[in-house]
C-alpha cells in the first residue's frame, strides 16, 4: 500500500500514514469513514482503521481546515493521500477561460461525448462536466446551439476540448483567461494554498489537515 505525506502539517497525521506505510495489510487491513460533520468551514472526519487480522480497529479523527469542496463515499479503501498537485486542484489553481463557439453543424450527442471524454481525461471524474458547461449537459441544452458560449473551464480543460474540436464542423475560441476567486463574504480573492485529501474514491480539498486518535 503506498502512502504519501507530503505537506502533513501535524505530526500525528504523519503518525497515521507512517504507521499504514510500515504495518497495514493489503490483504486483511481496511479503512473506514465511519462520521463526517461540518464545524463552519472545517470539516472532521472520524477513520476507523483496521491494519490486520491480529489487530482491534483504531479510530482516528482527521480535522479538514479550510475546505472548499469535498465529496465522501461510504466504501472501504486502503489508501489515504495528501498532495499539494492533483488534477482535483485545476479548479482553485488554474486560470479559468470562456470557451466560445460558432458555426456548429455537430451532432449535439458527438459534441457532448467528447467534452464528457475531454473532462474525463483532464480531472478523471465525469461529473465535472456540470460543473463547466453552460447550460444543462444535455442533447437539448448548449450543445445543440450553433453559436454561443460553451463554458467557463480550466485551461487546460478548454485547450483539451479546443484540440478535439480541430476537424468538426465547429469554431470555437479560448478567451478571457483569468484565475479563480473565492468570496469572502465582503469580496473576492483569489484563493489560498490547497491540498487535497484522497481517502479511496472518497477527497476533501482544503488548506490544511491533521489527525488525532480519537
Amino acid at each position: 500500500m503506498r502512502m504519501n505525506k507530503l505537506l502533513c502539517d501535524k505530526v500525528a497525521m504523519e503518525e497515521l500514514l507512517a504507521e499504514l506505510n510500515s504495518e497495514f495489510d493489503d490483504a486483511e487491513g481496511w479503512i473506514r469513514i465511519v462520521d463526517a460533520d461540518w464545524f463552519a468551514d472545517d470539516l472532521k472526519i472520524k477513520l476507523s482503521v483496521l491494519i490486520n487480522d491480529e489487530s482491534e480497529p483504531d479510530l482516528w479523527q482527521l480535522t479538514c481546515s479550510g475546505v472548499v469542496e469535498e465529496s465522501i463515499c461510504s466504501e472501504s479503501f486502503d489508501s489515504i493521500y495528501v498532495l499539494g498537485e492533483s488534477a482535483l486542484l485545476k479548479p482553485y489553481s488554474e486560470e479559468h477561460a470562456d470557451l466560445m463557439f460558432a458555426d456548429n453543424s455537430c451532432d449535439p450527442a458527438q459534441l457532448l461525448g467528447i467534452i464528457c471524454s475531454c473532462c474525463v481525461e483532464v480531472f478523471g471524474r465525469l461529473e465535472y462536466v456540470h460543473r463547466f458547461l453552460n447550460q444543462r449537459a444535455t442533447l437539448e441544452g448548449i450543445v445543440s446551439s450553433k453559436y454561443g458560449l460553451l463554458g467557463r473551464f480550466p485551461l487546460s480543460l478548454a485547450k483539451r476540448i479546443e484540440e478535439s474540436f480541430e476537424r468538426l464542423p465547429i469554431r470555437v475560441n479560448v478567451l478571457d483567461p483569468r484565475m479563480p476567486r473565492c468570496w469572502t463574504g465582503t469580496e473576492f480573492v483569489p484563493y489560498p494554498k490547497l491540498m487535497v485529501l484522497e481517502l479511496g474514491n472518497s477527497f476533501v480539498i482544503g488548506e490544511g489537515f491533521n489527525a488525532v486518535r480519537a
